[in-house]
């Protein structure tokens, strides 16, 4: 039988799967919760039992012996199995708090881990959209699985202990297989039983397709509720809390847009999807609890009835009514969740998706020979994904070690995307980079990341100490750490400091945190740089938020910095170039000129263009 495209057995790899993949990041609780479910489902037959046994003693035998016996055991092993199931509970528990923290902190780990050009894909920030606003905003995808399995679990346990009851209770005497025309001669004969049969399983049909018709408007309603998740987190988390956009929301008065912009793209969608949901579910419940009045109006004739006849026990009426009611119950159950773990796959197949993504391989370079950087670039052409046209068009270079070279051109001209090729952020197209005799690519960037440091325009640092964000690491070299400092001038600003290394950078987790500059921010990433030691050192414009004269500053020590590195220095602003061997000039993604400072800005060109552009900056007035 198909659904939503796919078969049962397509279906029933999915789920197991989905239960595979929930032991990843919650390990052992889906085993607690099969323990649980057992134990639960188990405490109520035992009252239930327990119940008819005396009814019939009192019925007939009246042995006060069999009675003391069969409460006391009833109340000693419905104690024992609370207690075991209360201690049980207490650690699904903890588990279900540990759900969506564990499930955003199993996406962040394939994110790091994956290559890096997917993180930037437009349409792998809308999969992880989806699947995070899947659990966030409904709680499907892993959420239902780990709910519906509970669910199955118990309606299966129930099931099971309702048939072996029924077996054994249900009363066979006197039973005929003539059809009669009287209600008593039908309920008491085979055909009773097969009514009771069809009942049930048409309930359990109905009830699932009921369910599957709720799913299918929650699922059209959750295909635009990932995307009004992020609108809102975008506006509550990102924009409104910084300190930059909560200035533009004054000096502009933003106010009234910013909630406009909410409402009409966020929770007016929502509440109307909302709306729709809680129809569609009053709607089918209502079928359902007509369903089930109908059910046990016929389980209490067909009880009745056969106690009438004395196939069964006064004390055997409850036992087998409650089992019957309890049975059909458990079938709905399962059948109603079992729809909903198919409908669920809906979500856990984009969470799939997402987790099978292409990761970096993790293997580690062999050689302690990390102070020896060489690179080739070979006949490289690049486009990014989804892009027709090339970033990068037969770019070939060789810089020798411990040469220093500087890599210019206008915004879009290819400088960038170049250092994240070599970064192995990126593979290339066409060609080839090696560094050494390593070829260079997303896949093995793990191979030689020791021979690489970079700092970039765009960087990010943590909510953590000085010390901690320098090195990178929980456990650092002070001396180390300070000499960087020193190295970027920010010595004497980290010395005043009340905790020194050990101060925390912004307010986010620490109150006594401190605020930086942008500047300021910018010299810490490139202490960081320093600190790796790395043989090959790459600045992509890590001194955008300086000012000409500050930069030269950081520029002229990092020439002397990098005395024994293979350096690679890209900036807007000219004067680097003069620290360097070789400066090549890119322009529309290709490299147009290479020669020195000197030789270039001499010459007609793309150099002299943008030198005299510039030189009036470097002219101290």
């Amino acid at each position: 039988m198909r659904k939503n495209g796919r078969t049962l057995f397509e279906d029933l790899k999915y789920i197991t799967r989905g239960m595979r993949e929930f032991e990843i990041f919650l390990p052992g609780q889906l085993k607690l919760l099969f323990i649980y479910s057992a134990i639960t489902m188990a405490i109520p037959y035992i009252g239930i039992y327990m119940t008819s046994v005396v009814i019939n003693e009192l019925s007939l035998q009246q042995r006060t012996s069999v009675l003391v016996v069969s409460v006391a055991a009833a109340i000693l092993l419905t104690l024992i199995l609370t207690i075991v199931a209360a201690f049980i509970n207490k650690r699904i528990s903890v588990g279900y708090n540990q759900l969506f923290p564990a499930h955003e902190i199993r996406l962040n780990e394939k994110a790091n881990a994956m290559k890096f050009s997917l993180s930037e894909d437009e349409k792998i920030r809308e999969l992880r959209d989806e699947v995070s606003g899947s659990i966030n905003c409904s709680g499907a995808g892993m959420g239902s699985l780990y709910w519906d399995c509970e669910t199955i679990f118990k309606a299966l346990f129930s099931a099971v202990i309702s048939i072996v009851l029924l077996a054994l209770n249900i009363g066979i005497n006197g039973i005929t297989f003539e059809f009669s025309g009287t209600l008593f001669g039908v309920v008491n004969s085979v055909w009773g039983y097969l009514v009771l049969i069809v009942i049930i399983f048409i309930s359990a049909a109905v009830s699932s397709k009921m369910t599957s018709k709720i799913f299918d408007v929650s699922f059209d309603v959750f295909k635009n509720g990932a995307k009004y998740n992020r609108y809102a987190n975008y506006y509550k988390l990102e924009y409104l809390s910084d300190d930059k956009s909560a200035q533009d929301v004054r000096l502009y008065s933003q106010k009234n847009l910013i909630i406009d912009e909410v409402l009409n793209k966020c929770y007016i969608p929502f509440a109307k999807g909302d709306k729709r949901e809680k129809d569609a579910s009053s709607k089918n419940n209502g079928i359902m609890l007509l369903l089930s009045a109908l059910t046990g109006g016929y389980v209490y004739i067909l009880v009745g009835v056969k106690a009438m006849n004395g196939s069964i026990g006064i004390g055997n009426v409850l036992l087998i009514y409650s089992a019957v009611t309890m049975l059909i119950k458990a079938l709905t159950d399962f059948a109603m969740t079992f729809t909903d773990l198919r409908n669920n796959n809906e979500h856990l197949i984009r969470y799939f998706n997402y987790i099978s993504l292409e990761e970096e391989f993790s293997t580690k370079i062999t050689s302690d020979d990390y102070k020896y950087a060489e690179l080739r670039i070979d006949n490289v052409f690049f486009k990014y994904p989804g892009s027709k046209n090339y970033a990068l068009k037969n770019v070939s270079l060789a810089i020798a070690n411990g040469q220093k070279i500087a890599i210019v051109g206008a915004n879009g001209s290819g400088k960038t995307t170049l250092v994240k090729l070599i970064c192995g952020l990126y593979d290339v197209t066409e060609g080839t980079i090696k560094i050494n005799d390593t070829i260079v690519s997303s896949q093995n960037r793990n191979k030689y990341e020791k021979w690489v440091t970079a700092v970039f325009q765009d960087f990010s640092l943590l909510a953590l100490s000085v010390g901690n964000n320098i090195s990178a690491s929980n456990e650092y070299d002070e001396l180390k750490v300070w000499d960087s400092i020193e190295k970027v001038g920010l010595k004497e600003k980290v010395e005043k400091y009340p905790k020194k290394l050990e101060q925390s950078l912004f307010k986010d987790y620490d109150d006594e945190g401190v605020e930086l500059s942008g500047g300021e921010a910018q010299k810490i990433a490139i202490a960081r740089g320093i600190y790796r030691d790395a043989s090959l050192f790459i600045l992509d414009e890590p001194t955008a938020a300086l000012d000409p004269y500050a930069e030269y500053e950081i520029f002229t020590k990092m020439n002397e910095i990098s005395q024994d590195k293979t350096t690679i220095f890209i900036s807007h602003r000219l004067y680097s170039c003069k620290f360097c061997d070789k400066v090549i000039v890119m322009d529309d993604g290709e490299i147009v000129q290479v020669g020195t400072h000197d030789e270039l800005v001499n010459v007609t060109g793309k150099y002299s263009e943008m030198w005299n552009a510039q030189a009036q900056h470097y002219v101290k007035k």
